[in-house]
């Protein structure tokens, strides 16, 4: 084999080395460049509390080193300062980094614009700014930057119309600008989630809007100005899984169309101005968890699908509804031809402002409620025995029952460290205090060990607070306040108890030293009872005292000036002003 001359190599050789130099000169190019974009950016930093700039960002190491920078090929690639609490402006000079794919300044105290630098950042996917303060314009040129995936602007101070370019991103998949000042809807045919919550759209939703948004999966509108009727053609956006449109202005009746979503697992419409009832057709969202239509002028009759097996919560709260509550719950045929029971509601409130009649049916043992609310109706007959005997009774919430016309149970539990409350505001005359011995040991029966806070407020209770609340360590909230409760008290040993109010009631006797054991109690009122006495220097002793009213009583004697020790306290309310400065 011929060997080629050693001239030959040295021109391949030269070619080489000279590559090599300018590579290794670009690369160090790049590398200054993004390392005086990042030190531009720390210039503008004017507040740096956890003084991560200062100690991290050396200029004797690679900026991919530095705190929040990563980096791919000795490019910076993303930047992530969410939470370091910087205050300033965000350099211009970020549009330098040409490489970034990936912005995170949420929860900073950022000002100011959106520098239109970024503009150049054509790799960038995500961009999260939310929780900071930054004014102006949603930028129109995001409509430029092909690769953005992700925009979060949510909670500053964006003002102006939502611009119509962001329609040409075209894989965008989601949007979250709530909680701004925004006005102006748009097409965005790749979207995935708008959340535009909390801002200040007017008008009305485009009809044929889900012909521009097919691949939405959610839609949060709340707390906005829209108005006019929510479109038919809603059933189009075929994929919505979350819609949010309470807290505006939408009137007409809601579309029976909505029923056509089969995909659809919460549903938000409450505070409009609707007309007319509850749709049938919402019996068909057999995926549907979370239901709430609260305060919207709804009338009709309640409807027999809110215990459908796939529901979770409903809220029904303050609107017109009537009739009595299904005792036959409703059952739904699965894909193989068996009839499921209603029993995994987790939430049930049918609220205020209602017509219900009626009794409680037994079957609402059936199920795994955690809380279920029908105050203020005209229900009658007693509270089921079956809603204290569930197996999963650690799951109950509140259990809100007001204007009971029948005498019988009035308590408000709390079963497992969760609450049952129980007020009814006119209950019979006739009512009692419900003794223990008439419902069972409370510790066994009704595992009321873990009794939490207690409602009974403004009824017409007499006889004693039984002896066996005053064993119920775990009390955070007692309130026996306007009854005829009588005789002494024995609640002084509860040293974990946060509010205890026993006002307009008939107690009487000495309030005892015991009284500071209450070390953690923030609000105690005591008044229009019949106490007598001396006020004990030991309520001193409750230090956390913010609220106390111990007027309209007969106590006597000066005011304990250990009072003057309760450095917490905003609102005192004593037997006799009088007497106030023994203690200043």
């Amino acid at each position: 084999m011929e060997k080629k001359p050693v001239f030959f190599f040295l021109p391949v050789l030269v070619l080489f080395l000279s590559i090599s130099r300018i590579c290794s000169a670009r690369i160090v190019s790049n590398q200054t460049t993004d390392q005086d974009a990042l030190v531009a950016f720390k210039t503008a930093i004017i507040s740096d509390p956890y003084k991560i700039l200062v100690k991290n960002w050396s200029s004797d190491a690679s900026v991919c080193n530095w705190i929040g920078v990563s980096c791919s090929h000795q490019r910076v690639t993303a930047l992530n300062f969410s939470g370091f609490s910087f205050q300033g402006t965000v350099a211009p000079s970020l549009g330098n980094l040409t490489f970034l794919s990936s912005l995170d300044l949420r929860s900073n105290n950022f000002t100011g614009f959106i520098p239109q630098e970024l503009s150049h950042l054509h790799r960038l996917q995500v961009i999260d700014v939310g929780f900071n303060s930054f004014t102006g314009e949603i930028p129109s040129w995001f409509g430029t930057l092909p690769e953005l995936e992700f925009i979060f602007m949510d909670n500053n101070k964006f003002s102006g119309s939502i611009p119509p370019s962001l329609g040409d991103c075209s894989k965008l998949r989601i949007l979250n600008l709530a909680y701004n000042f925004l006005g102006g809807i748009f097409n965005l045919s790749s979207i995935q989630k708008i959340d535009l919550t909390g801002n200040s759209l007017s008008g009305g939703l485009p009809k044929d809007m889900c012909n521009s948004i097919p691949r939405l999966r959610g839609l949060h509108l709340s707390l906005n100005l829209l108005s006019g009727e929510i479109p038919f053609n809603i059933y189009k956006c075929s994929e919505l899984q979350d819609l949010s449109l309470s807290f505006n202005h939408f009137n007409s009746s809601i579309p029976s169309s909505i029923g056509r979503l089969a995909n659809i697992k919460t549903l938000f419409l409450g505070v409009n101005s609707f007309q007319g009832g509850v749709p049938v057709e919402l019996c068909n969202l057999s995926r549907l968890e979370s239901l709430s239509i609260r305060g919207a002028y709804l009338t009709g009759q309640i409807p027999s699908f809110i215990f459908m097996s796939s529901l979770k919560q409903v809220d029904l709260a303050n609107n017109s509804l009537s009739g009595s509550l299904p005792v036959a719950l409703y059952h739904k045929s699965s894909q193989s031809g068996a009839a499921v029971s209603s029993k995994s509601a987790k939430w049930t409130k049918y609220g205020t402002q209602h017509h219900i009649v009626g009794e409680l049916p037994a079957e609402l043992g059936n199920l795994n409620l955690v809380e279920i609310n029908v105050r203020n109706n005209v229900l009658t007959g007693a509270i089921p025995f079956s809603m204290f005997n569930i197996s999963t009774c650690g799951a109950f919430s509140s259990f809100n029952l007001w204007r009971i016309s029948k005498p019988g149970i009035d308590i408000s539990i709390f079963i497992n460290k969760l609450p049952i409350f129980a007020e009814s505001r006119s209950i019979a005359k006739s009512a009692e205090w419900c003794t223990p011995a008439s419902i069972g040991n409370f510790s066994t029966s009704l595992q009321l060990s873990n009794l939490g806070d207690f409602y009974v407020s403004n009824n017409t209770l007499h006889g004693s607070i039984p002896a066996c609340f005053g064993e119920l360590k775990s009390l955070r909230g007692l309130y026996l306040d306007s009854n005829k409760l009588e005789s002494n008290v024995n609640l002084w040993n509860l040293k974990d108890l946060l509010g205890l109010n026993l006002s307009s009631n008939i107690l009487s006797g000495f309030l005892p030293s015991e009284i500071g054991n209450l070390k953690v109690v923030r609000n105690l009122d005591l008044s229009w009872n019949q106490f007598s006495g001396n006020v004990p220097s030991a309520i001193g002793g409750a230090l956390s005292l913010v609220s106390l009213s111990l007027a309209h009583n007969k106590f006597r004697g000066s005011i304990p000036q250990s009072l003057g020790d309760l450095k917490g306290l905003e609102s005192l309310d004593l037997p006799s002003l009088s007497l106030l400065s023994s203690i200043l």
